[in-house]
């Protein structure tokens, strides 16, 4: 059975990141505050335009890291609020479920670093409401499953909210990703 309590478990990928030494952004919780109202929902594909510009389906998949890093001022600025680089997985109701890892991953990670390739992580946006916005996971699985009608489809809201999976916060910020080179800076150029 698939269960959350995105704000529980979000507090424990805080205190996950601050554990293994990584800097958390700052930020108050607010879980009853909606952000994405249906407004800001009919708004959403030109914000996402604006950050990213003209992106095809097959740039979404595999890129969710990217992604949301580039993604994530522009929501910010466009919100009014934190906009919280969250890395973790997904319970599908699978044994391994999706993008699963766990402490030693991130362990071994900040102590030998990525060696290059892919990685086996997912990251998505979360707002101080418990809000989340993922761009990448829909359009992903419907690449993957050849089911066109999910293409450019996004996941814009509360995370406690969904059917059929559940998203499990591991850590917070992107610092994760500078330590162990899965994000590489260079001027204004994110690789």
């Amino acid at each position: 059975m698939i269960s959350s309590n995105y704000t529980s478990e979000w507090a424990a990928a805080v205190e996950r990141t601050k554990s293994f030494g990584l800097q958390v952004p700052a930020h108050d919780n607010q879980p009853g505050h909606t952000y994405l109202t249906d407004k800001r929902q009919a708004e959403f594909p030109f914000v996402v335009q604006r950050g990213l510009g003209d992106l095809g389906f097959s740039d979404v998949v595999g890129q969710c890291m990217a992604i949301h890093y580039r993604l994530a001022p522009f929501m910010q600025t466009w919100l009014g609020c934190p906009v919280l680089y969250t890395i973790g997985w997904i319970d599908d109701g699978t044994e391994t479920g999706m993008f699963k890892f766990d402490d030693a991953f991130i362990a071994e990670k900040l102590k030998n670093g990525h060696a290059g390739g892919t990685a086996n992580l997912h990251a998505w946006l979360t707002l101080p409401s418990m809000e989340v916005i993922d761009l990448a996971i829909a359009t992903s699985i419907a690449v993957v499953k050849k089911m066109p009608e999910g293409y450019g489809r996004v996941l814009a809201r509360h995370a406690d909210g969904l059917d059929g999976m559940a998203y499990k916060p591991m850590l917070v910020g992107h610092d994760f990703l500078r330590r162990t080179g899965l994000l590489i800076e260079w001027n204004t150029y994110t690789f």
